[in-house]
This record gives structure tokens, sequence and C-alpha cells, in this order.
């Protein structure tokens, strides 16, 4: 349990069940006059959403362009979970389920999403893992209308689930998916991790947008790559992001020099690696004493890319990290120190697990920092970096924020900005009373304008 705190007060949202008067006050909060702009790094409006009353976790986030908010991830491990709210963070009704909506994928066997995007049409697409009986965790992708109710144009039920490994014993094997995103053909791409060949490799399938596998991409529509250093080491695929041409940047960890680095990779339109990018497709970058990770992943309009995770440093605690590369997967020297910066954020270990671009290539992450070294518990954690990678004063406590939602474990997994609308929220997990639940914290947007023309030195 955390350490007795005080924390700003924050709506506590019924799922679609809820009763009549928890209605009432979403309708007041939503008529309710708008606050004045909160300063850049302030938390605001936070909203608690119970899915099951167990363990819920919103792992991904998608803005609509009229501001609507929609949450996605897993209710109590066994089923994939939506929740969609409107710009002021009240349950949307126009959403399925009057703002809540559970798809029990795999009949109450283990399903859940880890990533969520929204596509130019409206609709929604997604990924995770799903259990397939003996073939244990599989790779699923799902389709959603805008409304939330699965796609059925999509495979015939709205998702569409995939081995890596055809048979084996139930439970002994694990693929899953971390990470999506949708080409402008409707082709859906999905990356994340399969341990059918022993240790853990890099994994990725497409599927068209019928929702069959793409025989044009690795040959059957899925690609598994050892990205380690080693034949027997480990890499997995956390975030993934298209380029304009096609091709496709992937992040996450592999083994290499003793222990995981912050992995990054570019492979062509087929899945084949792109042999002109850092060493024959891969970069393995060190950055810690172990254990360095790479959970996020943004493509600036110059064609550089940044990375953030965490590594573990010198003192033995774990902090965030950020990365940039050059387009051709070169660490950018430009950036920090040599292309990396680590951030302490609270006095044990931090953990970002999002990243968002802002303008003028100024950059949020997110994540949980630990309140202690010696109590449990963690808080939301936001840092800004200008773009050159040092801190943005101007955002919270000079550049940082620790926010206190409940109890025991806040953790934000999920950004999503609304520049026009003023809007910023991160999203995640929360337990207000002994259980985990659907969360999402409006924060002030990191200043755009006015400071600019008074602070030169840190714009691009």
């Amino acid at each position: 349990m955390k350490l007795a705190r005080a924390s700003t007060p924050f709506f506590h949202v019924r799922n679609r069940c809820g009763s009549t008067a928890a209605a009432a006050l979403l309708a007041l909060i939503a008529a309710s006059p708008p606050a004045l702009a909160l300063a850049p790094g302030e938390d605001g409006v936070r909203v608690v959403v119970p899915i099951t009353g167990l363990a819920d976790a919103a792992e991904a986030v998608a803005i609509d362009p009229d501001g609507r908010i929609v949450l996605a991830g897993g209710s109590s491990g066994s089923s994939a979970a939506l929740a969609g709210l409107t710009p002021a963070g009240a349950l949307d009704p126009s959403f399925s389920g009057g703002g809540v909506v559970i798809h029990d994928l795999g009949a109450g066997q283990g399903d859940g999403l880890h990533a969520f995007v929204r596509l130019d049409d409206g609709r929604y697409a997604g990924c995770g893992a799903l259990f397939g009986g003996a073939t244990a965790m599989d790779f699923v992708v799902a389709r959603f209308d805008s409304d939330g109710a699965l796609d059925t144009t999509f495979n015939g039920s709205g998702y569409a689930s995939t081995p890596f490994l055809q048979s084996g014993a139930g439970g002994s094997l694990f693929d899953q998916c971390n990470a999506v995103a949708v080409q402008a053909d409707g082709m859906i791409v999905s990356a994340g991790v399969t341990y059918e060949n022993g240790p853990a490799s890099v994994a990725l399938t497409r599927h068209t947008a019928a929702g069959v596998l793409d025989g044009m991409f690795g040959g059957d529509g899925k690609v598994d790559i050892n990205a380690s250093s080693a034949a027997n080491g480990n890499s997995e695929a956390h975030a993934l992001v298209l380029q304009p041409d096609g091709k496709l940047l992937v992040a996450g960890f592999a083994y290499g020099n003793g222990h995981n680095l912050l992995l990054l990779m570019r492979l062509n339109t087929d899945g084949t690696p792109d042999q002109s990018f850092g060493n024959a497709g891969i970069t393995r970058t060190p950055v810690g004493t172990s254990e360095d990770i790479a959970n996020a992943i943004v493509r600036q309009p110059d064609g550089r890319i940044v990375i953030a995770g965490s590594a573990i440093t010198t003192d033995g605690r774990r902090d965030f990290v950020l990365a940039r590369y050059s387009e051709n997967g070169v660490l950018d020297p430009s950036f920090s120190d040599g292309g990396v910066v680590t951030t302490q954020v609270g006095p044990g270990d931090d953990r970002a697990y999002a990243l968002a671009l802002m303008p003028w290539g100024r950059l949020v992450a997110a994540g949980s920092a630990r309140i202690s070294t010696s109590a449990a518990g963690t808080d939301l954690a936001l840092v800004a970096y200008n773009a050159d990678g040092t801190l943005d004063r101007y955002f919270g406590d000079a550049g940082m924020r620790m926010v206190d939602v409940s109890d025991f474990d806040d953790i934000a997994y999920g950004l999503a900005a609304d520049i026009d609308g003023q809007h910023f929220w991160a999203v995640g997990t929360a337990s207000p009373d002994a259980t985990q639940d659907f969360i999402a914290v409006e924060f002030g947007l990191p200043d755009t304008i006015f400071r600019h023309s008074f602070d030169t030195a840190t714009a691009p």
C-alpha cells in the first residue's frame, strides 16, 4: 500500500450497469462550464472507470477529431474492454454499451488488448493476446466500428487469432501482440513476441482489410525475427510505427553485451529487415547496467526516430530513458548526451510506457514512478522534454510530474493529445478501492505558442 497522502478528487464513473445517480452526475460534469486552461503539466479532470470491479487496465488510447477519447485494454485478465469518454471526461452514451463494452473473444480464457489505433474512416483496430487452446496464447487482431462494436466484416467475427506454432501442449506456448498500425490500404500490421522456437523473438503479422493473413508479408502473413546478438538470446517488439513509404519501425528490447538492450528495427514492406538501416536492419543500444527496454516510439516529420522506455542505471534503480536516431538508425548526437537521455523521476523505479510528439519537436513521456525505495505503490509519472532532449522547465515541476490517484499502483500506459481542442490525456490503471480500474487523467498541454516567442533557445 502507498504511504497516505492527499490527492485531488476524481470522478468515479460507473460502467454500463451504473446507477441513475451516476448518470446524472456525468450529465452535470459534461454540462459544466469549461474551466480555465490547465498550466503545462497540471492535472485536472480524473476519470476512473471500473469495467468489472476486479483487475482492469487501459493499455492504449485513441482520440477522435471531435475530442472523444477511447480507452482499450483488458478486464480481469479475461476479456478485451473499451471505454468511450467525451472531451469533458464523461462516459459517451453514443459509444456501445452506454460508454463501456466488453468483448469476450476467447470465452473467458484470458484475452485482452495491448494496442489500439483509430482508422481514418472512424473505425478502430486493436491487438493483444487470446488463449487458443492447444496453441496456448496467440496473437489476436480485432477491428471495431466507431461505436466500439466488433466489425464483423473483418474475418467474419471482428477478430482473427494467429498462432505462430500450430501444435503443442496447451499453456506451454506464448505469442502476444503489443503494438498495431494500419496501412493506407487498410491492412493491419501487428508486432509483439513469440516463443515458437524457444527463446523470445520479435513477431509480426499483417492482415488484409478483410481480416485474413497477407501472403505477401513474410510468405504467409507472419514474420519471426531473432533480433538479439545470440542464437539463444531474447528479443521482443513493444512498439510499432509506419513510415510514409510503408516501411515498419519496431522498438522493444534485444539481448546483447550480456543483457537486454534498447532495440530499434526497420523492416521493408514485405517484412524483411531493411539492410540500409542500422546493422542489417537492427540497432541495439546499451544504456544502463542491465535490462534496457523500449516501450514506445514516435517518428518526427524530419524522419528522425525517438523511442522511450526504461533502463537500470549505475545506482541500481530504473529510470526513464529516451533515445533519438537518424532516419538510418544511428544515434543522433544533437539529442541530449550522444543521443540518449535518462531521467530520475521519483525515489524508486521509474518506467516510461508511452511517448507523445508535441509541436516544435518537444516530447512527453508517461508511465509510473515508485513513490518510495521502501514502500510499495507507484504514481502516474510524466516528463516533458525540449527538442534537444533537455527537460522542459515550463512543464510541471521543472519538466516532471508525479500524480497520486489511488492508494496502490497508478500507471500511465498511453497518451492522447488533442492540440486544437486543448486536451491532453494520460490513460492507464489505478486502484481507488483496492481493485484495478481504467483511468484517464487530463493534463495541461506543454505551451505551444506563447513561450516560444520568449524562449527561442529550446526551440529546434
